[in-house]
């Protein structure tokens, strides 16, 4: 008798391990149908630092970010900095903002999150001075008296997992860093 309870325990075991994939399938079929078309289009992601251009993917909401500028404070430093006079970001309809993210150069300077609500809006004193890069020599970017020329990135993503972007570039000043050493006589 102790032989036939074991198998019908081992198959009574397999039709609920059985059931519960094929419930969980349900579940996984119900939430991949209610998602948006656009989200399960396609869901591979390029690698965070590779540039490209977001115009192919749905925009989640317009954003304003006026022309920035780069300005050199003080002559000789070699120092510019990189300045918006806002930055902007409103959901669509039903959602809202996670994040906003600005990238100079692809390097990330500035991780914005949100929290409930349908719009951000960063103004310029919260970047005071700027983002500091480096100015540097007269042609360096490709124009005889301009320095570097910076490529841009602001994105942003909201609660329904789209995504949308700006880019451009910004041009800084040239300047020639003066270094004066001291002259030091030996006796």
């Amino acid at each position: 008798m102790d032989s036939i309870i074991k198998p019908r325990q081992r198959v009574t075991r397999f039709l609920g391990f059985l059931a519960l994939l094929g419930a969980l399938g349900i579940v996984v079929i119900h939430l991949a149908w209610g998602l948006p078309a656009a989200s399960r289009a396609d869901t591979s992601e390029a690698a965070p630092d590779s540039p490209r251009r977001e115009a192919d993917s749905p925009a989640i909401s317009t954003i304003d970010s006026p022309s920035p500028t780069c300005y050199r404070p003080e002559p000789g430093t070699g120092t510019c900095y990189i300045q918006w006079d806002y930055l902007s970001v409103s959901a669509a309809p039903g959602a809202n903002i996670i994040t906003m993210t600005v990238s100079i150069d692809n390097r990330l300077r500035a991780y914005h999150a949100g929290f409930f609500q349908s719009s951000m809006f960063i103004p310029a004193q919260m970047m005071t001075p700027g983002y500091r890069v480096t100015c540097g020599t007269p042609g360096s970017g490709g124009l005889p008296d301009w320095g570097n020329i910076y490529p841009y990135q602001i994105r942003a993503r909201d609660t329904t997992g789209l995504t949308a972007g700006n880019f451009g570039s910004v041009r800084c000043p040239a300047d020639t860093v003066m270094l004066y050493l001291p002259v030091v006589v030996r006796p």
